[in-house]
Parts: C-alpha cells; sequence; structure tokens
C-alpha cells in the first residue's frame, strides 16, 4: 500500500524506486538515478561521462502519517567543455530537491506554509503532529528562503522605525499602505538610507511618517514632490499624552482645591469622565467638572 501511494504520488522521469524499508522512526524509502546524462550547473553543457555515484538522505512528505526518508543515489559526471572550470560536478535534480538540500522541494513548501501559519516553536510542534519532524530553526531557516516579491510601483508609503534587536539595533521599515505589505527594510533609521530609497522610487506621492527629524530631512531630500503626513497612530499618541498631562496637572489642584461652598443654593457642577486608551487607568476614571475640563 505505502509503495502504490509513493508511485501515485509520483517520481521524476530518470528516478526508479528500489525499495521500502519501515524503521521505528520513520520509512527509508531507496531512489536511484538512471538518467544518461546531466548538464553542467557552470557551462550548462550535458555530460553522459559518468565519474561515480553518492548517497543523499534527503526526507520528503509523509506518508499516512509517517515521515519518509529518501536513500537517494544520484552520480557524479565529467565536465567535457575544455573552457569550463568545473571537471566534475553532480547530479541536479532541480524540480525535485535544491543542492545540498536536506528536503525535497515539496517538503520545503510544505513546511514553509506551516512556518507561515505559526512560528518557530508552533511550526515545530505542529511538524510532529502532521508526520514532519522538524526543528524551530529549520522551520524560521525556511522563511528566509523564500524569493522576496517585487516591489513594483508605490504610490503610498508609510515609513517609520523598527528593532532588528530589541533596545539595541535599530532599522527603518516602508509599507505599501494601499496593499497593507511590507516593501523593504532599511539597515538603519538615518535620514540619508530613506532619501536613497525615495530617490529610487520617484513614483511615490505620499510619504507617512512620524514627526522625528530624520525621516522628515529623508522625506524632503529624497522625495520634495510628495506630500507628508503625519500617520494616525502618532497622531493618537501624542493626543494621549498631551490629555494624560492635563489630566495629571488638574488631578492635582483638586487636591488642593478648597472645600465646597456650602448652603442649600449651592449648585454642583456637573462630573464627566475622560477615558482614553493611551491613559493610565488611576487618571482615565478621575471625575473632573465641565470648567474645569474647559
Amino acid at each position: 500500500m505505502v509503495r502504490d501511494y509513493i508511485l501515485r504520488r509520483g517520481l521524476l522521469y530518470g528516478l526508479e524506486m528500489t525499495s521500502i524499508s519501515d524503521t521505528p522512526e520513520e520509512l527509508l524509502v531507496c531512489v536511484t538515478s538512471h538518467r544518461l546524462s546531466s548538464p553542467c550547473p557552470q557551462c550548462a553543457t550535458p555530460s553522459p561521462a559518468i565519474h561515480s555515484s553518492y548517497h543523499r538522505h534527503p526526507r520528503d512528505l509523509p506518508c499516512i502519517g509517517r515521515p519518509i526518508r529518501l536513500l537517494f543515489t544520484v552520480r557524479k559526471f565529467f565536465c567535457r567543455n575544455p573552457q569550463c572550470g568545473r571537471k566534475v560536478f553532480t547530479e541536479r535534480l532541480p524540480d525535485f530537491i535544491e543542492a545540498s538540500s536536506r528536503l525535497t522541494k515539496r517538503l520545503r513548501t510544505a513546511v514553509q506554509e506551516v512556518g507561515f501559519a505559526t512560528c518557530g516553536k508552533g511550526g515545530e510542534r505542529l511538524g510532529d503532529k502532521l508526520g514532519m519532524p522538524i526543528s524551530d530553526a529549520s522551520v524560521l531557516w525556511s522563511l528566509f528562503l523564500v524569493p522576496l516579491p517585487e516591489v513594483g510601483q508605490v504610490s503610498i508609503v508609510g515609513v517609520d522605525d523598527w528593532s532588528w534587536r530589541r533596545g539595541k539595533r535599530f532599522g527603518s521599515i516602508l509599507v505599501n499602505l494601499e496593499t497593507h505589505k511590507i516593501v523593504d527594510l532599511l539597515a538603519d533609521r538615518e535620514a540619508e538610507s530613506v532619501r536613497q530609497w525615495l530617490v529610487a522610487h520617484p513614483e511615490v506621492d505620499v510619504v507617512s511618517r512620524d514627526r522625528g527629524g530624520c525621516y522628515i530631512d529623508g522625506a524632503t531630500l529624497g522625495a520634495p514632490q510628495a506630500i507628508q503626513v503625519a500617520d494616525r497612530w502618532h497622531i493618537l499618541s501624542n493626543l494621549g499624552d498631551a490629555v494624560e498631562a492635563f489630566l495629571i496637572r488638574a488631578h492635582i489642584q483638586l487636591e488642593g482645591a478648597g472645600a465646597a461652598p456650602e448652603g442649600a443654593n449651592a449648585r454642583q457642577a456637573p462630573v464627566i469622565f475622560f477615558c482614553h486608551p493611551c491613559l493610565p487607568a488611576e487618571v482615565a476614571s478621575t471625575p473632573l467638572t465641565q470648567v474645569e475640563a474647559l
């Protein structure tokens, strides 16, 4: 049954499955290459001159919940092109497995999907459940192998700082605010780096930034044609800081205020509460009169 399943899943032309053995940890599938020639990876000249053979031990997609490891027998060839600097090369199977990789391409793709959906440790735990035992470091490394999409045309860009290493080293992140996707990461948060990026993208019409001087200078010098706007998060954050400072001052004044006027005709001013997500709970719940709030 296992053999039929693997055959239905398919092997590339020139590859033959010779045996399957069961071990306590995984299924061991022996695959041998019978291709008559292979192109040189340096000059692309096909060569039928066989030098020797060697074994690779990559892992493949699981079968009915069991991990699969391939015992891969491939060949080495002589390169007969006198103009080529490489004399011996190993057989390449670019549609099945990358050079020097320990995972087949289809298993690598599955690990990348798991990594995007979870994280390093989460991908490691989920991989064990799916029959793909893999470390968290391998999950993260697989994500680094995903090719980055082209930036393309960006008309509205947001720039802000971010941390390469929390509290230690900072850079700049640029986001396409129309697609809400990251388009680039800069090594630092200097005005010159931002200027160079914007000069390379003259199609930018709007730059959303914070009120830091480096991004103001970078946007002014790199994209003088663009409109600069302060992003919503920093506007709300600055508003919250200003309201918090005002409420703290008002609270201190209330503690030192005199006693309320006595008498039956004394009218108490209506009490209001300020609530803002940026304010501490003890400040946000402080009652103020309408007169004091104004």
